[in-house]
């Protein structure tokens, strides 16, 4: 379909520019939202070298995936530029969806050769509920950029459907290969591709059929050499939870649904709202011509085709996972919008936009409130660190908001504050089993009641969203709230766990300590046959390190020995004798059979540790 003529030019800027003011009028919080969750790990990024920004670029992260443009590059990047001013960030996505939303609105007018009904569609696509976490959140950019390239992919294919010029289709090959970049979703594009030529432009059907080629071959080395959790929320489960799952996801992302969680309206009713929506639709299909017909099925085949590589994960429903499906339901709507009387269309379009904007502006405070909560607490341990600069910070009360938001995914580091830790006594938490337990970010007993005793610790109430100074009320009751038993879990980098080392380690560098020949540490025994023995040793990039062999005992009897050739054979795991259940203490052992020297540095070097501990 050929788009119509042109408006006077008053009409054609608000033509272009009306779906990304509504977009910046609902959203417009998301701007000043700053940095939480999975950000900091982003944040922490470092490039010291161009074969580390190489590994950190391309090296599989975060469940298996690879995506250098939207995750690694975009927060090397911007960090670099801007540090922590988180508005520069937030403000390069929101250009990006406005890109987005000028895309869809030019591709929807040539699909549908209506003016008024390409931005409508804009509009229902930039006001889904699965542009939520997008627009509030940077680490969720992914979603952002794959659209842009999903949308630009798809227009340069429509202009040489069009004009015939081939160029336009070897663009359109650049951009879709650029795409496995920001998400690996983009596999399912070739069969976006394929349904639009089905649908609406039949004689270029076998123009998509090379592009399944790279999708099949991405899809087949993502599933052979990334390991899939068997268990968990990321576990996939491909049965006939497939259609519930389905179910769900169209419920949600039609608006009652998700409304139902901030105004009590109720499931049940939400439900049934969502179910009429869903007919209606069907009606307006039903009177439908042949030519909004075939749009419909296109746009319902993307909703499908783009959310099918999700479906599988049935214990980690997400709303964004929507953000590129919700695209194909735009254009069914707007194909519908076509069909039907227009006071029909007209209050579909009320109650979508309705239960959306709704939900997005109350979710939207609620992720503003949060990243400034995040900020808050943030500024606050800084300015402890600014009073008492030598000392180990305990901090007691911390809520689950603030421990995911922030200790989680190492805030602390990226803030630039060591040696903080969460209280021993620290318990109100709830445990995510898919993430690293709270234990693991707790000072152990033993080394909080050392400090306490000997003056090196503070400790803060973090409740209410307030710090304050408890160390005075903690120490008088530590000893009665805590055992100084040794612990399951020792970070060589954290000074205050320096007690349970022995001899063979050299000064902390950053936030591991290199052993030389032999070193020994003292960990609390294990206490079920199950128990292993888990330790991250890092090989050196330098020249000089060559392959290591790294021999381990434990109480003096051997676990066993490992090759370790490159920086990247961190982690290694080791069974425990069924002798040593039940043992207080145990005295950990690594041995290597060489050693090396870096300029300027007289230190005999073995291996770089980061955590040893029982699992």
């Amino acid at each position: 379909m050929k788009p119509q003529s042109e408006p006077g030019s008053l009409l054609r800027i608000l033509y272009w520019t009306l779906p990304s003011l509504l977009c910046l009028l609902v959203f417009y919080r998301g701007l000043l939202c700053w940095f939480q969750q999975d950000d900091f790990s982003w944040l922490t990024l470092e490039v010291h070298s161009t074969s580390d920004f190489w590994r950190m670029l391309l090296e599989p992260r975060a469940q298996g995936t690879i995506r250098p443009w939207s995750e690694r590059f975009f927060f090397i990047v911007f960090r670099k530029l801007f540090g922590l001013n988180a508005f520069p960030y937030r403000l390069f996505v929101f250009l990006t969806q406005v890109a987005n939303l000028v895309l869809l609105t030019a591709l929807a007018r040539r699909i549908l050769g209506d003016r008024l009904a390409a931005v409508l569609m804009a509009m229902v696509w930039g006001l889904n509920i699965a542009l939520l976490i997008p627009m509030a959140w940077t680490a969720a950019y992914n979603q952002i950029l794959c659209s842009f390239f999903y949308l630009s992919a798809l227009l340069l294919f429509v202009r040489h459907v069009e004009t015939g010029r081939w160029r336009y289709y070897w663009w359109q090959w650049a951009v879709f290969l650029l795409g496995f970049g920001a998400l690996e979703t983009i596999v399912a594009y070739p069969l976006v591709l394929l349904a639009y030529c089905l649908c609406l432009a039949r004689v270029h059907t076998w123009k998509t059929l090379p592009l399944m080629v790279p999708a099949a071959l991405y899809a087949g080395l993502h599933i052979w050499v990334i390991q899939r959790a068997s268990a968990g929320p990321y576990a996939f489960h491909m049965d006939g939870s497939l259609f519930h799952t389905l179910g769900r996801y169209w419920a949600r992302a039609l608006g009652p649904l998700p409304l139902s969680q901030v105004v009590p309206i109720g499931q049940l009713a939400a439900l049934a709202l969502a179910i009429a929506l869903t007919v209606a639709w069907i009606a307006a299909m039903a009177w439908a011509g042949p030519k909004e017909r075939r749009v419909a099925v296109f746009g319902l085949a993307w909703f499908l085709v783009a959310l099918a590589p999700v479906l599988p994960l049935r214990d980690h429903l997400q709303d964004y996972y929507l953000t590129i499906p919700a695209i194909g339901l735009a254009l069914a709507v707007a194909a519908a919008w076509r069909a039907a009387p227009r006071w029909a269309a007209a209050m579909w379009l009320l109650v979508y936009w309705g239960c959306s904007v709704a939900f997005l502006q109350q979710g939207i405070r609620t992720y503003y409130e949060r990243s400034q909560a995040v900020r808050r607490f943030l500024a606050g341990v800084q300015e402890i660190r600014a009073v008492h600069p030598d000392k180990t910070i305990l901090l007691a009360g911390v809520e689950d908001a603030l421990f995911y938001g922030v200790i989680h995914d190492e805030g602390f580091r990226v803030a630039g504050v060591r040696n903080v830790y969460l209280a021993p006594t620290n318990e109100g938490i709830t445990p995510r089993p898919e993430l690293r337990p709270v234990s693991d970010f707790q000072l152990p007993a033993r080394a909080t009641l050392d400090a306490l005793e000997q003056g090196l610790a503070v400790v803060y109430e973090a409740s209410g969203g307030r710090l304050r100074n408890i160390t005075s009320w903690y120490t008088a009751l530590a000893s009665a709230l805590l055992r100084p038993t040794p612990p399951r879990r020792v970070s060589v980098g954290e000074p205050r766990l320096e007690a349970q080392l022995g001899p063979g380690w050299h000064e902390i560098q950053g936030y591991h300590r290199w052993m030389g020949r032999r070193a020994e540490l003292r960990l609390a025994g294990p206490q079920s046959p199950t128990d292993r023995l888990r330790l991250q040793a890092i090989h050196s990039e330098h020249p000089n390190a060559g392959p290591a062999r790294l021999t381990v005992s434990v109480n003096g009897l051997r676990l066993g020995s490992v090759v370790i050739r490159d920086h990247r054979s961190g982690e290694h795991v080791f069974s425990l004798p069924a002798a040593l259940v039940g043992v207080p203490e145990i005295t950990v052992t690594f041995e290597i059979d060489r050693t090396f020297r870096a300029p300027q540095d007289d230190r005999d070097l073995g291996l770089a540790f980061g955590v040893v501990e029982l699992i």
